[in-house]
């Protein structure tokens, strides 16, 4: 039988969002995920927070 195996990696986007979180550990999502724009990365809104929550 074959399973379909996951090719996401998403190190980088897990250790940012460990960051903000020890930086500002009584934000939100919302807030982590404007500083992450502001810093100029281009990361699907979706794809953060499947990772954060």
């Amino acid at each position: 039988m074959w399973y379909y195996q996951s090719k996401k990696d998403d190190t980088e986007v897990i250790a940012k969002l460990s960051q903000l979180a020890e930086q500002y550990p009584t934000r939100g999502f919302d807030e982590y995920y404007f500083k992450i724009r502001r810093e100029g990365l281009i990361w699907n809104r979706k794809r953060v927070l499947r990772v954060y929550r």
